[in-house]
């Protein structure tokens, strides 16, 4: 009888320890490990599971290879529509790339409460796009009246707990919307970097918001302590506050260029001409020295300066440049023509073909003319071969 219980009792402890074991295996969590952030593309601020109410400033990065814009979207979680619909445009698209700063201001008081999704959308030029998502986050601008409540269970005397400790706070928090300067920042007169500036927030002070840019640039319209007001862009400023009251405001037109002064083109009345020129000897030789002579007259009414005449050489057959060299002519007085030569050229490549020489009248244009299309003669030759091997 003994036997047949100790026998009953170690067949009951593995049946015990087979289930244990098994319940054991099947309770043990797959851990899927969630991808890690692109750092170049991402919503730092807010993280999931949010509150979020008034105007709301955005973190993050969008600064991809290739990006040609980049904006933030919001969409009301709802399990019934795709997921690639009902996104809504919260700022306006933007090209300038930011890496771990403000991606933009998230005006929550236009949309309705509820639970939603915010997306960080950027396009590339190849025509694809990269998304960054944040979900779920909570817009509240308007709690219920019973939030917070605790509803008191019947027949239980609440007991008074004892006080909490109290941390001290530099700075009691206030509900006016308010600017501190993370450095010093310039004040301007509109809402950008092409406005003048109209003054200066040292870094640490602190300055009253009143008004936020209509054109979604997120710049503030704050007051300087000495009651002037400017703008002031919203990456040099960290805001506290609730922004719900806040209008938006229209800032004053850009401001006109300044024209740049045109300097007046000098009056000429000297007009150089290229004339008659020869060479000497009168067929070119590979590789030997031959002499140019060309007459250049004065057809205007005033001395010409002296200048310079360019002389390039170049192959026929493709137009590729061989070599070059410049004469000089002296003062020209109106209506006289002078013959300047010689002018030495040496040509060594090439020979047996023919060659294109350009000869140019003030080709540097150093002197003022009432003509600059008269200054070119081009003669072509065949350079022989003589002595080159």
């Amino acid at each position: 009888m003994k036997h047949k219980s100790r026998l009953f009792a170690l067949l009951l402890l593995a049946a015990i320890l087979s289930i244990t074991a098994s319940v054991s295996a099947q309770a043990t969590p797959t851990v899927t490990p969630t991808p890690a952030p692109n750092p170049d593309a991402n919503i730092s601020w807010p993280p999931p599971v949010y509150v979020v109410k008034g105007l709301f400033t955005v973190y993050g990065s969008a600064n991809l290879a290739g990006m040609s814009g980049w904006f933030l979207e919001e969409r009301l979680v709802d399990a019934t529509v795709p997921e690639d619909q009902g996104w809504t445009p919260v700022t306006l698209s933007l090209r300038t790339p930011t890496q771990n700063s403000i991606l933009g201001v998230w005006d929550t008081s236009v949309t309705d409460d509820g639970v939603y999704s915010l997306r960080l959308n950027v396009s590339l030029s190849n025509g694809s796009r990269v998304y960054a998502l944040v979900t779920p986050l909570r817009i509240e601008n308007n709690p219920p009246p019973f939030a917070g409540l605790s509803t008191p269970q019947p027949g239980v005397i609440p007991t008074q707990a004892g006080l909490p400790t109290l941390i001290p706070t530099p700075t009691a928090f206030s509900n006016t919307p308010q600017a501190t300067a993370r450095l010093n920042a310039n004040v301007r007169r509109g809402d950008g970097t092409i406005y003048e500036t109209v003054g200066n927030l040292p870094a640490g002070t602190t300055v009253q918001i009143i008004g936020v840019s209509s054109l979604g640039t997120n710049w503030y319209l704050i007051v300087l302590p000495n009651g002037i007001q400017g703008w002031i862009a919203p990456s040099v400023v960290d805001v506290t506050g609730n922004f719900t009251g806040v209008p938006r405001v229209n800032p004053p037109p850009p401001p006109v260029p300044t024209p740049i002064p045109v300097t007046a083109t000098p009056t000429s009345t000297i007009n150089l001409v290229a004339g008659n020129f020869h060479f000497d000897p009168g067929s070119p030789n590979c590789g030997q020295t031959f002499k140019i002579y060309m007459d250049v007259a004065n057809f205007g009414s005033s001395f010409s300066p002296s200048g310079t005449i360019t002389i390039s050489d170049y192959r026929q057959a493709d137009g590729t440049f061989q070599t070059s060299t410049l004469g000089a002519f002296p003062a020209i007085a109106p209506g006289q023509t002078l013959n300047i030569g010689p002018i030495p050229l040496t040509v060594s490549t090439y020979y047996g073909e023919n060659h294109r020489l350009e000869m140019t009248v003030d080709g540097t244009n150093q002197i003022f003319e009432t003509n600059e299309n008269d200054n070119n003669k081009e003669a072509i030759y065949l350079l022989n071969k003589a002595s080159c091997p």
